[in-house]
């Protein structure tokens, strides 16, 4: 499914599909700057979703520590830029978000996976 909304409207949108899916499985959001990330996940949380944020202003330990949260399920939601797109295999993954649309194809192809 592919929804082209304005700014204002994206968290929104955000909110319905984590309210539909969340349940089901785990929901990985791509954003493309590390601050639009932990803003999202400061407002994501504010609303009642424990999540986390991950971008490469975040060092490695901290970075292989939410990655293993995630996997593991004990946080459902992940906020992150593109530094999450290759090699990240979820098994119970179910939705992902491209909240900013990725300025290249290849970008695009790897955060669908």
């Amino acid at each position: 499914m592919t929804l082209l909304l304005r700014e204002d409207d994206k968290v929104y949108k955000v909110l319905e599909l984590l309210g539909h899916f969340q349940d089901k499985g785990s929901c990985l959001i791509f954003v493309e700057k590390q601050e639009s990330s932990d803003e999202l996940m400061r407002v994501l949380m504010k609303y009642g979703y424990p999540c986390l944020s991950l971008h490469g202003g975040i060092d490695q330990y901290d970075r292989d520590s939410v990655i293993t949260d995630f996997k593991r399920g004990n946080v459902r939601v992940l906020v992150a830029t593109s530094v999450a797109a290759r090699g990240l295999d979820v098994l119970d993954l179910v939705l992902v978000i491209n909240y900013d649309c990725p300025n290249h194809y290849e970008d695009y192809v790897h955060r669908c996976g």
